[in-house]
């Protein structure tokens, strides 16, 4: 039985604290997939970047790469999972490129170059994940957003 006192309350606390800040960068691909391949080569770069950073060198980021055909694929995704305040972590398509920044988990949908990749892996934001943002979901469905409701009230 495992027993909180002064000391280990200390150290999940600080742990807790120390974690509360690393933004997790993280890319789940398939190898047969023809669009993971082609994101592989801005990948590496953009992640060979953010290694020479001083954030990165302070421990800021934390790198994950889940393959489709790893065994502990599931496990892995799972514990990321458990991290997660609100929406959880899934790969309905690849290559599923994501960050969590404070419990929160958001997808990326830009351009696919490193430059990109690195400029938004490096934005800290609180917002809600993009897929769940209202905005998006109404472009994706042709649904109501600002623009057309301003242009039928004109």
């Amino acid at each position: 039985m495992y027993k909180f006192t002064r000391k280990n309350l200390n150290k999940h606390s600080r742990k807790n604290r120390i974690t509360d800040g690393i933004i997790t960068i993280g890319l789940i691909y398939a190898n047969w997939c023809g669009h993971c391949q082609a994101l592989k080569p801005e990948w590496r770069k953009m992640k060979s970047n953010i290694m020479k950073t001083p954030s990165y060198k302070r421990g800021s980021y934390k790198f994950v790469e889940i393959e489709d055909n790893d065994k502990a694929k599931d496990e892995k995704i799972n514990r990321i999972n458990s991290r997660l305040m609100g929406e959880k972590l899934t790969a309905n398509g690849y290559p599923t490129v994501f960050k969590i920044h404070g419990g929160k988990l958001h997808y990326f949908q830009g351009d696919r170059t490193a430059d990109s990749l690195q400029s938004w892996f490096s934005t800290k934001t609180n917002l809600k994940s993009e897929r769940s943002h209202p905005n998006f979901l109404n472009r994706l469905f042709g649904g109501k957003n600002n623009k057309t409701q301003k242009k039928r009230k004109q």
